[in-house]
Formats: structure tokens, sequence, C-alpha cells
């Protein structure tokens, strides 16, 4: 049996589009996916489409990421403040160009799932898995290199081993004879190392083994689309700090951010949004703008 294994596509449709056909000559038995499908990146809806596509060709697992949760956060809080800007254009873009189905999609969605393959296929020989966006007990809580909480959130799951997406970087993590998976971007990897990635898993003597697969795709016309959109404009710095991250698979979102406020705060803000001169200090402090 193999699994392909899809995770943070961001919206990124291009990234995942090539993933796919990658895929194709893999002949997976079935897909997980590991959430945060969309925002970020344009055209939600092609992102979708390619999901649902998906979802017609083959057995598909989904959880849910912590982007979703903030789509279904606005939803029943419109009044939360969301406007064009840096701190939330993104999010107010990608909401506006999915609909209420797609949304509910999402709120079908469990945030962890175990899934019991010696009972679907009738082969013992298969190890139970579990699979979650951040961890088993929340869309962001953040596992990677915390020894204690991996021990614990493993202990709450079936699963031999538990697929994470959320940290946008591979790698793995044992305890007490079971593992957990980090399973790296589609869409927006942070791990210096060029290309969309996937994992392609599959049981070895009773153990979840996994390869890592790296899809190309043409940046610089993932990068006009921001333009071409209308996403450019209304996220502002947000969009920029993507589109540099998307070339250089480096968080540059977070590190932006995170000056920002610590400008702000020397300068005594105290308020809830930042305002986008604080967005464009740091940028150009970090070369982004």
């Amino acid at each position: 049996m193999y699994l392909a294994i899809i995770s943070d596509i961001h919206s990124n449709y291009m990234a995942l589009e090539n993933a796919l056909c990658q895929l194709e000559g893999l002949h997976p038995d079935g897909m997980i996916f590991l959430g945060d499908y969309l925002t970020d990146f344009p055209y939600p809806q092609n992102t979708l489409r390619l999901i649902d596509e998906c979802r017609a060709t083959f057995p598909c697992w989904f959880v849910r990421g912590n982007r979703e949760d903030y789509l279904l956060a606005h939803r029943r809080d419109p009044t939360d403040g969301w406007r064009y800007s840096s701190s939330s254009g993104s999010l107010l873009y990608t909401y506006e160009n999915v609909t209420k189905d797609d949304l509910d999609r999402f709120e079908s969605m469990p945030i962890s799932i175990d899934i019991d393959f010696a009972a679907l296929t009738g082969d013992s020989s298969l190890p139970p898995l579990s699979a979650c966006h951040a961890s088993p007990r929340a869309t962001k809580e953040w596992i990677m290199n915390r020894p204690a909480l991996i021990e614990q959130r493993l202990s709450e799951v079936k699963g031999s081993a538990l697929l994470c997406g959320h940290t946008h970087r591979g790698g793995i993590a044992e305890s007490n004879h079971k593992r957990v998976i980090f399973c790296p971007s589609v869409g927006l990897p942070q791990d210096r190392r060029p290309g969309a990635k996937f994992l392609l898993l599959e049981p070895k003597r009773g153990v979840w083994r996994y390869r890592t697969y790296i899809a190309d795709y043409d940046k610089d016309k993932m990068a006009a689309e921001f333009e071409r959109s209308g996403l450019s404009e209304k996220a502002g710095v947000w969009a920029k700090c993507i589109i540099r991250s998307m070339y250089e698979e480096r968080d540059f979102a977070a590190r932006c951010v995170a000056l920002a406020w610590r400008i702000a705060a020397s300068e005594k803000f105290d308020g809830a949004v930042l305002p986008e001169e604080y967005w464009e200090r740091a940028a150009r402090e970090l070369g982004i703008i």
C-alpha cells in the first residue's frame, strides 16, 4: 500500500498541480490531506478544484488546519475587523473567493483522524495510522522539537505513526515505539530546499516509512498571478513576504510580523492591529521591499 501525503497547500495551486502530475506515475492507493488548504496564494478556487479531482480519483482523508479555522471564525463573526491590509487582506481575499459549501466542507473536517487500514482492507499486516494538522488537540499547537509534548500526543492516538503538517518542514520523532512524521509543505516550504514537497508512505515490516518527493513549478508565473488577481494590492506587505518565501523557502512572513511588532512596541504602540507603517518599516529592514 502506498499513501500520498499532502500538507499545507496554502492556495498554491501551481505547486499542487505539478505535485499531482508527479503522483500520477507513483500510483498511490489513497491520499491524506493535512490541512491549510487555502490562504496566502491567489485563486483559492483553483486549489479546491484540484482537491475535488483527487477526491473523485482516490480514496481520500482530510483534516482541518488552522487556516480553515480562521475562515470559519470569520464566518461566525464577520465584525472581526478583517480588511484589505497587510494584517488581514490575504485572509479576506480568500474568504471572498470561497463559497458557503466550501466553508461547510471545512467545518465538517475533524482536526484529527485515526485510520484502521487493517479493518478497511482486510490486511492485518497494515498498521493503524493517525493524522492531524498541528496536533491531535489543536490546529495551531506546535509539537516539533518538544519531546514531552510529542510523547503525550502520541499516547492519545491509535496509530503507530502520527502524521503532522503545520511546520512546513519535514522530520521524524519517536517515543514509546511510536513515531511522528512531520510532513513538508506543498505550497509554501520553509526548509530552504527548492520545490513543492509531498510524501509517499508505505508500511514495511509493520512500520510506516516514507519518501519525500519534490515537484518544481514556475515561480515567476505564480508571482505574476499575485498581481493579476489583485492579491498583491489587497494583502500589502504580507503578499510580498509570501512571494519572497516562495522563492527562498524561508518564513519571511513570520519574521516580518515579529519585527513589525517589536518596532511597534518600542514606540509604545498598544493596539490590536498593526498599522501599515510598521509592516513597511519591518519589510524594508528585512529587504523585502
